[in-house]
C-alpha cells in the first residue's frame, strides 16, 4: 500500500511539473511567439494539424527596410560640392554622418508643399546634404531604417532624391516625388546649426550637379552628379552557389513549407522542385529560385493593431532574402530597389538588387536578385537569384565618368555604373538609367 500511494504521489507530482511547463510554454509563447519563431516551431513539433490554410511567417524583425543612399553631396557654406559615389567606405562614413539629420528631418516633417525647380535648384547652391537612393524609396521605410517614424502625409510618398537645406536658421526636407515628379518641401521643428557644424568637418570638393553646366548637359538628368572622382573599381568574380552542392531544402521553412511532408521531385538538369499541396519551390540549376502559391496558401503577412502597412510587406520580404540568398551572396549584398503601389500595402510587389561595394549589380536578362508578389496580405509568389560574388583583389577600370556623360547627351538619360553580370564574369558598365 506504501509503494502504491508513492507511485500516485509521484503521478501526481509528475502532473503538476507537466502543468507548470505548460502554462510557463504557453506564456512565452504568447510574449514572443508566432510561426517561424523558436517557440512557434516547437508547436509544430507538437502540432498534429500540420496542413495550415496558409503559411503564417512573424512580423518582420529587421531594422533595415530601405537602401542606402548610392551617391551622396555635401554642400558648404561658400557653395563647393563635396561627392562620393564610388568609394563604398567614404560613403559610409558619411551616412554615418549624416543618417541621423535625415532620419529626425524625417520624423518630424511637417505637410508636404510643393516648390518650383527655381527653388529647388536654389536650395541644392546653399549649404546643405544631398541623398541619392539611385531607387526610389518608400519614405516611411526610410524612416524606419533610421529608426523613426513619419506622421505627415509625406509617409505614402516614394522618392530618390533628398536634401536637407536650411531657411532662416531651421532644417528643411526637401524631395522629388517618383510619382508625380512633383518637387516637395517639408518644414521641420529642427535647427539648422547641428548640420551646419557636421557639413564644416567635411572637404571641400569641387563636383557638380548637371543643371549647373549649362547647355552642355542640357540632355542629361539635371540632377547627375559629376563627382570627378577618378579610382578604379574593385574586380569582382561570380559564381552560382547551386552548383556548389547548394542544400535548397534550407529554404524550405522561409517560404512557409513543412520539410516532413514535402515531396522532392528532382530533375535530371540538377534542378529539384518541392511540392507541397498547393505550393511549389523550384530550385534551378541557373540559380534562380521560384515560389508559387497561386492557388491561395502562401504567406500571410502580419500587420499591427493599426492594420498593414507598406514597412510590413517589405519586412517579411527582407526576412526572407537575408535568410536565403543574403546567406550566399559573398561580397554582394541585397538592398530594396522597387514598391509598387505604396498605398496599398496588402497588394504590392517588393523587389531587392544585388550591390557589390555599394555598387548596383545588373544581372543577365536583366532580372531582379528577388521579387515578390503580394495578393491581399499574402505573398503568393516569390523569384529569386541566386548569386555569389567575390572580391579576389585586383581592380578594373571604368569608363571615366565624363566621357560616359558625353554619350549619354546624344541619348539623355542618366548614365549609371554598375557591375554587369554576364553569368560567368563581372565586368563594369554604363547604362542608362
Amino acid at each position: 500500500m506504501k509503494n502504491k500511494a508513492r507511485l500516485i504521489d509521484m503521478a501526481k507530482n509528475f502532473a503538476i511539473v507537466l502543468l507548470l511547463i505548460s502554462a510557463g510554454f504557453l506564456l512565452l509563447k504568447a510574449t514572443v511567439g508566432g510561426r517561424g519563431s523558436f517557440f512557434g516551431g516547437l508547436e509544430g513539433l507538437f502540432d498534429g494539424n500540420s496542413d495550415s490554410v496558409s503559411a503564417e511567417l512573424p512580423e518582420g524583425e529587421v531594422t533595415t527596410l530601405a537602401s542606402d543612399p548610392v551617391f551622396l553631396l555635401v554642400t558648404s557654406e561658400t557653395g563647393s560640392h563635396y561627392a562620393v559615389k564610388y568609394n563604398n567606405d567614404t560613403k559610409d562614413k558619411l551616412m554615418a554622418q549624416f543618417s541621423g539629420s535625415l532620419g529626425e528631418a524625417l520624423g518630424s516633417s511637417g505637410k508636404p508643399t510643393e516648390v518650383s525647380v527655381e527653388k529647388w535648384q536654389t536650395a541644392l547652391s546653399g549649404s546643405g546634404v544631398f541623398f541619392d537612393y539611385l531607387y526610389p524609396q518608400p519614405l516611411s521605410a526610410i524612416a524606419s531604417s533610421l529608426g523613426t517614424e513619419i506622421s505627415s502625409d509625406a509617409s505614402l510618398e516614394t522618392a530618390r532624391r533628398f536634401y536637407l537645406g536650411e531657411d532662416g536658421g531651421n532644417l528643411v526636407l526637401y524631395f522629388i516625388s517618383e510619382d508625380e515628379g512633383i518637387i516637395y518641401r517639408c518644414d521641420t521643428v529642427l535647427s539648422f546649426s547641428t548640420l551646419k557644424t557636421k557639413i564644416s568637418e567635411c572637404p571641400l570638393g569641387s563636383a557638380n550637379f548637371a543643371f549647373e553646366l549649362g547647355e552642355d548637359y542640357a540632355n542629361i538628368d539635371p540632377y547627375f552628379i559629376f563627382s570627378h572622382e577618378n579610382e578604379p573599381l574593385s574586380a569582382v568574380t561570380v559564381t552560382n552557389p547551386v552548383r556548389d552542392n547548394y542544400d535548397g531544402s534550407g529554404l524550405l521553412a522561409h517560404f512557409g513549407m513543412n520539410s516532413r511532408i514535402v515531396s522532392e521531385l528532382p530533375k535530371s538538369d540538377g534542378s529539384k522542385v518541392y511540392v507541397e499541396g498547393d505550393k511549389s519551390l523550384s530550385i534551378e540549376s541557373s540559380g534562380r529560385v521560384i515560389f508559387d502559391a497561386s492557388g491561395g496558401n502562401g504567406i500571410i503577412i502580419k500587420g499591427g493593431s493599426a492594420g498593414l502597412t507598406i514597412t510590413d510587406s517589405i519586412s517579411v520580404c527582407s526576412e526572407i532574402v537575408k535568410n536565403s540568398i543574403g546567406l550566399v551572396g559573398g561580397d554582394g549584398v541585397t538592398e530594396l530597389v522597387k514598391v509598387s503601389n505604396v498605398s496599398t500595402p496588402s497588394s504590392c510587389t517588393v523587389s531587392f538588387g544585388y550591390f557589390v561595394n555599394g555598387i548596383p549589380v545588373t544581372l543577365p536578362g536583366g532580372e531582379s536578385a528577388a521579387s515578390f508578389q503580394i495578393i491581399s496580405g499574402t505573398i503568393v509568389k516569390a523569384e529569386l537569384y541566386l548569386r555569389r560574388y567575390t572580391l579576389p583583389g585586383g581592380t578594373i577600370v571604368p569608363l571615366p565618368e565624363k566621357q560616359a556623360a558625353v554619350i549619354a547627351e546624344t541619348r539623355g538619360g542618366e548614365p549609371v555604373l554598375t557591375y554587369e553580370d554576364r553569368t560567368d564574369s563581372v565586368t563594369c558598365a554604363w547604362i542608362k538609367g
